[in-house]
């Protein structure tokens, strides 16, 4: 457009009744590597020794576990409490925090949680509690309650009825139901009313 400042800035509302789809470009969110952090192998009971039922095999506290590729840090996770449940296939971690480092050795991606149940068995997990994950390189971060993460698939989902909040450095702001992040195909999607802001680069 003609005299345009080199950006356009468009309010985006969806009302209840269209129900439409709203796709917005997902470049790289890699939470699948944080995801993947949660699988830490844990010195579990042996067979014959497997601990009661509705207690957990091992039990840590102030737990940090360190991954590092090619000599360097790639990933850090940090949680209050870890719980491995051997025979449900699951790890269970309380306040969970997750950082991913670039090769410059910066914050490459950071995500948090008051509870994240992870199984090792499908890597499947359900993330729950102030979810929150932050993207340097995309510049954004992505907010909500509850989500689940499907491994089969590559997909993020929240409950139908959810809000999640999208927030961008460049002023984009979207808060909508029905989300669902496909990272096979970089979208991040809202199939429920949406509304808020969304700003792109003008050509």
């Amino acid at each position: 457009m003609p005299g345009s400042a080199g950006k356009d800035r468009v309010r985006t509302g969806v009302r209840r009744r269209l129900r439409t789809a709203l796709v917005v470009s997902l470049l790289s969110l890699p939470l699948i590597a944080l995801l993947a952090s949660c699988s830490i192998d844990y010195q579990g009971a042996s067979e014959g020794e497997q601990a009661p039922s509705g207690v957990p095999d091992t039990v840590a506290v102030g737990l940090l576990h360190r991954v590092h590729k090619d000599g360097r840090l790639s990933l850090q996770l940090e949680a209050a409490r870890a719980e491995s449940w051997n025979a449900k296939s699951q790890t269970i971690l309380t306040d969970a925090h997750f950082i991913e480092f670039d090769e410059k050795g910066e914050k490459a991606t950071e995500g948090m949680a008051q509870k994240v149940i992870y199984h090792s068995d499908t890597e499947n997990a359900e993330i729950s509690g102030m979810v929150q994950v932050h993207s340097s390189l995309e510049k954004g971060d992505v907010r909500a309650d509850t989500l689940a993460w499907e491994n089969k698939t590559k997909k993020l989902t929240a409950p139908p009825g959810e809000l999640v909040t999208m927030h961008k450095e460049d002023g984009s702001s979207l808060t909508g139901t029905g989300f669902t992040g496909d990272f096979m195909r970089r979208q991040l999607t809202f199939a429920g009313p949406v509304q808020g802001t969304y700003v792109w680069e003008a050509k």
